[in-house]
C-alpha cells in the first residue's frame, strides 16, 4: 500500500506527465501532528520512513504496519514475536522521530 500511495503521489506530482499539482488528502489512523495532505507531504514521510528503516528496521515495519495495512498492536505483536508493550514503545519512539524528521522536512 505504501508503494501504492508514493507511485500516485509522484504521478501527481510530475509535471512532465502533466501532473497540477493538486492537494490530495491522506489520512492515517494515529497520525502525527498533520497528516499527509498532498504529494510533497507523501513523498516526504516515504523519505523519513525509508531513513528511519535504515535506523531502525522493526520500528519501519511497525509504522508501515499500522500505517499502510491497519494492523492493531496485538497483531503486529503476533506477526513480529515480540511483547504488545516493546510494539507500543517502539511506535511512540517510531511517531517521535518521523515527527521530528517530518518538520525539519517541511
Amino acid at each position: 500500500m505504501r508503494q501504492l500511495l508514493v507511485e500516485a503521489a509522484r504521478r501527481r506530482n510530475s509535471h512532465k506527465r502533466g501532473g497540477n499539482g493538486e492537494v490530495i488528502f491522506v489520512t492515517f489512523d494515529d497520525s502525527f501532528d498533520r497528516a499527509a495532505t498532498g504529494p510533497e507531504n507523501l513523498l516526504a514521510l516515504d523519505a523519513s520512513l525509508t531513513e528511519l528503516a535504515r535506523l531502525s528496521p522493526r520500528q519501519a515495519l511497525i509504522v508501515e504496519s499500522r500505517f499502510f495495512g491497519g494492523l492493531e498492536v496485538s497483531e503486529i505483536s503476533t506477526l513480529i514475536g515480540v511483547s504488545e508493550a516493546t510494539i507500543l514503545r517502539d511506535w511512540r519512539a517510531a511517531k517521535a522521530w518521523l515527527g521530528q524528521s517530518l518538520r525539519q522536512a517541511g
